[in-house]
């Protein structure tokens, strides 16, 4: 979800993110796919192997806690890496904001099991919200339609009993309030 945030930043948002080479947003985009992708992807390739997880889907409620404590880990020394490098500031807070919600969500699961699809897409939803809000930028049609895709994926876990209503519910309320709030906080900080 962050790096699909930094493209909706990078091409469908106004930004004031001004650069000289085309090329910066495109390796910031493939920085960003590496860490919140690519390394948490073989890390659960290295848990599976190990036999610490099962299997990649982590259906498991108790078998979360390492994915989610390294995941949590690789975002934060992410987010302290580029501090200071001219990413955008925007950027930067999303992975701090996407960082607490990995957390929230390991503090969560130790009691119930949240949805951690549900937690990433109301976190990109709650960041572009709080972008459109202070840029006074974007489109009406850009922020239903990421509330479209976030219904269609809460209906699709739904579907696939993977969650219970209530877990979708307090997933998404989770991801939004927290990158909401971070964003709005720091941002007009």
């Amino acid at each position: 979800m962050v790096t699909y945030a930094a493209a909706i930043y990078f091409f469908l948002l106004p930004s004031d993110f001004i650069y000289q080479d085309n090329f910066i947003p495109w390796r910031i985009l493939a920085m960003l796919l590496t860490s919140t992708v690519f390394i948490p992807i073989t890390l659960l390739l290295f848990l599976t192997k190990l036999g610490t997880i099962k299997s990649m889907r982590i259906e498991d409620q108790k078998e979360r806690s390492w994915p989610l404590l390294l995941t949590a880990l690789i975002y934060f020394c992410s987010f302290y890496i580029i501090q200071g490098k001219g990413i955008p500031v925007f950027i930067q807070l999303f992975l701090l904001g996407a960082t607490l919600g990995v957390l929230f969500s390991l503090v969560i699961n130790l009691a119930w099991k949240i949805s951690l699809h549900m937690i990433g897409v109301g976190g990109l939803c709650g960041g572009i919200v709080v972008i459109v809000l202070l840029s006074g930028g974007g489109s009406a049609l850009l922020l239903m339609s990421l509330f479209v895709v976030a219904g269609l994926l809460g209906t699709a876990r739904l579907y696939l009993k993977a969650h219970s209503p209530a877990q979708i519910l307090a997933g998404f309320m989770a991801g939004f309030a927290i990158e909401f709030g971070l964003m709005l906080i720091l941002q007009r900080g």
